[in-house]
């Protein structure tokens, strides 16, 4: 289905997959949110909180192009061959997905929430840090599934 778009790649002398490219996006904004997050909670600090939100969002943005990428180098690659590795990962892409968006759904600041003194002091703030911390988990997972299926 998408074996033309290859071609034309190939015709420019790009004959790599094309998805080990734009991995890093959400895999790097994914452990920024972690980061950043856990920063925030241990130095006190609201922007600090906000950048970590802000991460979520591009990274949870960055996991659609990415999953589909990744579906057209497995259907043009592995000729769509069912194999666990790859299973394993269409699988915990969408739960990635899902936790970073429940998480940008609870980690966002209300109307007239004041956090200055203490950024994770909300509750669902402080499950929303946890879904961070997930969420850099399975991005892990991920890519470790991705280098056993190429390496």
């Amino acid at each position: 289905m998408f074996h033309p778009v290859y071609v034309w790649l190939q015709k420019l002398g790009y004959t790599h997959p094309i998805h080990p490219m734009v991995t890093h996006i959400p895999v790097g904004l994914t452990l920024g949110t972690l980061v950043f997050g856990l920063v925030s909670l241990i130095f006190r600090r609201v922007r600090l909180k906000l950048t970590a939100w802000h991460c979520a969002l591009l990274a949870v943005i960055s996991v659609v192009p990415t999953a589909f990428l990744g579906f057209m180098d497995w259907e043009e690659i592995y000729k769509a061959q069912w194999m666990p590795v790859i299973i394993a990962k269409m699988i915990l892409a969408g739960c990635l997905f899902v936790t970073l968006l429940v998480a940008l759904l609870l980690g966002r600041r209300r109307d007239g929430e004041d956090e200055s003194a203490r950024p994770w002091r909300n509750p669902r703030s402080i499950v929303a840090l946890v879904l961070y911390a997930v969420s850099g988990g399975l991005v892990v997972v991920l890519g470790y599934l991705g280098g056993t299926l190429v390496y």
